[in-house]
């Protein structure tokens, strides 16, 4: 875990400025005697782009529906990093900007909020983002419940169609629940996992790590081998600078891995990997005994596949294709053996409604684990922007039909970087050949977590 534990707001500001592209903010707002009062709000800095987050807040408005009353309203809004300044400032001051709307702070000291220290997380549903990795929050209380704050004013869960106030506080706030006593909440995930720890026979491991790229100049790994035991002492200790490691950039984040031998390994030793940052201190940690590590066995499967044409060639029509239907199937193969379920159409593609077309897709696919769905377009040649709009209305289309988040997916098997940019425009996720060859380079080394998340990051 991070040092950002202890720290105040005020100290943490320097680090949230260079470790954050923007913030959050969730605010739940009544009505009384003409003024606009902050039941509670709940700020949060992510890595992500403004529009990223603005995208993410109007589709779940459109799931979930809008909590907009004439007396109560619950409203999103995200704003760049180096805005947080000014919202600091109208937190002291004793009252937040909603939208458009003045709101009044019940918060019992406001002015003192640069000071508050920030601690181990609480009273967050563990969701999105925050199911991945660890992070921090500092918490400015009141002398009430918005639990009861609700209730006094006469706003009950059945009037919203719920079944408590805590599915408002989970899927609209992100909160656990509304019977804590907080006013306004600070989040600050830290984007660093300490990943697998494979053992690889005689006294070699491997270690994967996943951190953002902004922590990645200033931190070091330490490995740490120790007897049974609580008390035992340490046996071995090994410090390794991250930009010394196999490393793979992708998508603003830095995936390394590790391979070390030890001078000996115990059946009962314990081994540990710790992230370490110069000015943060320790970012993640992860530790495992001997006997609850084992060497990857092979992979039926795999071994079955490769005895086929089609297990010899899928790399080669995955990166240098001779028509699409190859392509398209290897590309299904590929989704297979880094464990997403794959349904390729084939010439069925269409998805009609009434007769009337409404989309289509090479591929529908599904990773169990991340509950993402993605309707996927394959194409050997650089996608236009009428191929992007397409696939993207797909997925709009099959959203709304049933109510789930369908995400849209194109890969190409040429070098797509300027088309990227086009798809990141409309919320399209394309995979081109430069990310074709990492994700096989992560799958044939044994790294399918990695492989996926280049599918799956900003999806």
């Amino acid at each position: 875990m991070s040092s950002f534990k202890g720290m105040t707001l005020k100290e943490a500001m320097p680090f949230i400025s260079k470790l954050y592209e923007s913030f959050g903010v969730k605010s739940m707002i009544l009505l009384k005697d003409n003024e606009w009062i902050n039941v509670v709000t709940v700020i949060y800095f992510t890595r992500r782009k403004v529009e990223d987050l603005n995208n993410e807040y109007r589709f779940l408005e459109e799931r979930l529906g809008k909590i907009d009353y004439d007396n109560f309203k619950i409203i999103l809004q995200v704003k760049p990093i180096n805005e947080f300044q000014h919202v600091i400032t109208e937190l002291e001051n004793g009252y937040l900007s909603v939208g458009e709307l003045h709101t009044k702070l019940l918060a019992r000291k406001p002015q003192t909020i640069v000071d508050e220290k920030f601690g181990q997380y609480g009273y967050v549903a563990r969701a999105g983002e925050y199911a991945e990795y660890d992070f921090y929050s500092a918490n400015i209380t009141m002398d009430d419940t918005p639990s009861r704050i609700l209730s006094n004013f006469g706003i009950s869960a059945s009037m919203l169609g719920l079944r408590g106030l805590s599915d408002l506080a989970r899927s609209w706030l992100g909160l656990d629940s509304f019977d804590s006593s907080i006013n306004i909440q600070f989040i600050i995930p830290i984007y660093v996992k300490v990943g697998e720890i494979q053992y690889k026979g005689g006294n070699e491991i491997n270690a994967m790590s996943k951190m953002h790229e902004r922590l990645f100049d200033m931190s070091n790994i330490w490995l740490t081998r120790e007897g049974p035991g609580d008390n035992a002492p340490i046996l071995e200790r090994k410090k390794y600078d991250v930009a010394s490691c196999d490393n793979v950039p992708q998508n603003g984040f830095v995936y390394v891995s590790l391979r070390h031998n030890f001078s000996a390994i115990g059946p009962n030793d314990r081994l540990s990997v710790s992230l370490v940052h110069s000015e943060l201190g320790l970012l993640d940690r992860q530790e495992m005994s001997m006997h609850q590590l084992s060497s990857q066995p092979p992979d039926p499967l795999s071994q079955t596949f490769a005895l086929f044409d089609a297990g010899k060639k899928w790399e080669e029509h995955l990166l240098n294709p001779s028509d699409d239907e190859d392509f398209v199937s290897s590309v299904s193969w590929l989704l297979e053996r880094i464990a997403f379920r794959s349904l390729k159409l084939g010439r069925d593609e269409t998805l009609r409604e009434n007769k009337t077309e409404k989309g289509s897709a090479d591929i529908i696919a599904h990773h169990p684990e991340s509950k993402q769905v993605l309707v996927v377009d394959c194409t050997i040649g650089v996608p236009s922007e009428p191929k992007i709009d397409k696939i993207k209305n797909t997925a709009d289309y099959i959203s709304r039909k049933i109510t789930f988040p369908v995400k849209p997916l194109i890969v190409t098997a040429k070098k797509s970087t300027a088309n990227k940019e086009l798809a990141s425009r409309c919320n399209v996720k394309l995979i081109d050949n430069t990310d074709l060859e990492t994700i096989i380079g992560f799958y044939k080394r044994g790294y399918n977590d990695q492989a996926r998340r280049i599918i799956l990051d900003n999806v």
